[in-house]
């Protein structure tokens, strides 16, 4: 699993966010001052956000043979134009597991983060949002998307303070060398507090 990670005076990092499945219990869970959570915000309306998530999808399923072939992260954000269309910034590129970006100086026109996590590695819990990739969105008060390599799409709400499966296995690009693992074990919605639990920090 990958994290997001919200610099707001620097960068957007998106890194591993989970120890390797292996020593996940022995590592304790860490989250940086600058990524405190913000006060809420009111989410779309219910037809506004079902466009978001295909928006999300769409663009997230277009970018997911690159990312897994390339073996890395891809990262951005999504924005309204100033005809009020949605856009996507170009991805940036990270390595297997990380993914810097500059945060823009205008944040008014953000609609919400998005990151891939590339490429399967069992070593990983990458079918999940971690709990830094809820807590920097929330900080930049914002959505996130996050697609998997197993081809889910997550959306990680501001206003909810949680992060629910937009779509499951398979709706977007696998990788094709995805093995699927505890399937039965990931639930559609978790918060903070569940990913802490299910990382078993």
């Amino acid at each position: 699993m990958h994290r997001l990670t919200i610099a707001l005076l620097a960068l957007v990092t998106v890194s591993a966010c989970a120890a390797p499945v292996e020593t996940i219990s022995k590592r304790p869970a860490i989250i940086p001052k600058a990524i405190q959570p913000q006060p809420t915000s009111f989410a779309p309306p219910p037809a506004e956000q079902a466009s978001i998530d295909d928006f999300a999808r769409s663009f997230l399923n277009s970018i997911q043979t690159q990312s897994i072939r390339e073996r890395r992260e891809f990262c951005g954000f999504f924005f309204r134009d100033s005809a009020g269309q949605l856009q996507a910034t170009a991805p940036r590129r990270g390595t297997f597991a990380s993914c810097n970006m500059p945060v823009p100086q205008r944040r008014d026109n953000i609609i919400a983060s998005y990151h891939t996590h590339g490429a399967y590695g069992p070593q990983y819990d990458n079918e999940v949002p971690s709990t830094t990739d809820l807590l920097s969105d929330f900080q930049l008060g914002v959505d996130g998307y996050v697609s998997t390599p197993g081809g889910r799409v997550w959306r990680v709400s501001n206003a909810n303070r949680d992060a629910s499966q937009v779509c499951g296995l398979g709706c977007v690009i696998r990788d094709p060398g995805f093995v699927p693992r505890n399937e039965n074990q990931v639930r559609q919605r978790y918060t903070v507090a569940t990913l802490t639990q299910r990382s078993g920090v």
